[in-house]
């Protein structure tokens, strides 16, 4: 048949009006809250945001129609030209209007939603666009065999409202597996982040193995053989899939340092995503400074490398002698940067540690660094930060402010000791 005779005949050409039309209006309406989220210049962030919104419609449509497509063959009679056109054939081209129209429901979105967030594409990004789209091919041919099978007008909404639920759906179980077997990923993909390859072979292995194997019963074999093969193949892709996730938490495992990030600087090295890269000649400079004031005053404040939190926001890497993390973006938005390097040189040896003790600590630090006031309105949202607590913890730093910097030094040591005293032993 001819691809021109082929897209009209089909049943996705009159559909893919009124979906298109559904889709976009979802897109301008619902789907702007999960696009409120700085992706930081990752594709992957905004792609996720229309995948896990419209997954479960590209499927719907795919197996939804792919069935009526397999009913409208079986009516019409076509499967006895098998001996001109294998059923392979005429199954794939039947299909491929279909699967193109899930497929813009999918691709189209996609790309106003780079558009509008102004995000190139990326290579992680593109990962999951095309995980989405095989996803998209497998519940075309389940919905075509299943199609094929029962020639009921019923089972097209049947197989299509039931693909929907049970996609859109399992995010809500209190089981956590059934979530990591339709494709959706719960939980935001942050910034650097990917699924893991077990957590995209997993739903790949059910989706393309259940095709797979619907494919297999129109092989020009044994009914018996092909049943069985076919059967066999289907529980051992469930029980493959289902080992994969069977333990896994609300979200999947994700591995990180995909986003491209920006470096600059010596001793400190200050390391942001790219997408602030503008931001980083200010960041290095009062980092600098900021670590200066902190080596006057008697700290060991000498890092290597200091990284942006965003880097890593669901698995924060917590920061060490030479390394540290720290909000830089959140610094450099809200005027905070000196206080948020400061924090990062008050190291005790307990978590938590005593709250009065620590509280002094962090104000004489920021003190040193310019940023007294900033700590106290970080404290001013704590419920027992009472006038009478603020009026303790200024009296108490004035007077050692006083000092001279070798008796401050004795004061901030023994401070970080006894914030970590119990029963006189330090944890």
């Amino acid at each position: 048949m001819k691809p021109l005779t082929l897209i009209r005949s089909s049943s996705a050409l009159r559909v893919a009006p009124v979906a298109l039309l559904l889709v976009f209006a979802y897109y301008a309406t619902d789907l702007g809250d999960d696009l409120r989220i700085d992706p930081l210049g990752y594709s992957a962030t905004v792609v996720d945001a229309v995948l896990r919104n419209l997954l479960p419609v590209a499927f719907a449509v795919a197996s939804g129609l792919a069935a009526w497509e397999a009913r409208k063959l079986g009516a019409s009679g076509i499967w006895r030209l098998g001996a001109v056109r294998s059923r392979y054939t005429i199954a794939a081209q039947h299909l491929s209007p279909v699967v193109a129209l899930a497929w813009s429901l999918l691709i189209l979105p996609t790309l106003c939603a780079l558009v509008q967030e102004q995000v190139a594409p990326d290579v992680p990004g593109l990962t999951l666009l095309a995980f989405a789209l095989v996803l998209c091919v497998a519940h075309g041919i389940v919905g075509f065999a299943v199609g094929a099978t029962v020639r009921h007008i019923a089972v097209v909404p049947i197989i299509a409202v039931t693909d929907f639920l049970a996609v859109g759906w399992s995010t809500g179980l209190e089981t956590p597996w059934p979530r990591h077997l339709t494709g959706l990923f719960a939980g935001k993909m942050m910034f650097g982040e990917l699924p893991t390859a077990a957590a995209l072979a997993a739903p790949l292995l059910l989706a393309v193995g259940s095709a797979v194997a619907m494919a297999l019963l129109w092989a020009p074999v044994s009914r018996w053989l092909r049943g069985a093969v076919a059967g066999a193949l289907v529980i051992a892709c469930a029980f493959g899939s289902f080992s994969l996730v069977s333990d896994w938490s609300y979200i999947g495992p994700r591995s990180t340092g995909h986003g491209a990030i920006a470096c600059a600087g010596q001793s400190p090295r200050i390391c942001v995503p790219e997408a602030r890269a503008e931001h980083i000649s200010a960041l290095t400079e009062e980092a600098e400074a900021t670590l200066e004031s902190l080596r006057r005053a008697g700290l060991p404040a000498e890092p290597t490398t200091i990284k942006d939190t965003s880097l890593n926001l669901r698995y924060p890497e917590p920061s060490t002698k030479d390394d540290w993390t720290v909000p830089l973006g959140v610094g450099e938005a809200t005027g905070t940067v000196r206080y948020q390097v400061a924090r990062e040189v008050v190291h005790f040896e307990c978590a938590p540690p005593a709250t009065g003790p620590a509280r002094l600590v962090y104000y004489w630090v920021s003190s040193k660094v310019g940023q007294a006031d900033t700590y106290l309105r970080r404290l001013s949202s704590e419920p027992d930060f009472t006038p009478q607590e603020r009026s303790r913890i200024q009296d108490g730093v004035a007077k050692v402010l006083r000092l001279s910097e070798a008796r401050q030094m004795d004061w901030y040591e023994t401070t970080v000791a006894e914030a970590c005293q119990e029963d006189g032993t330090t944890t």
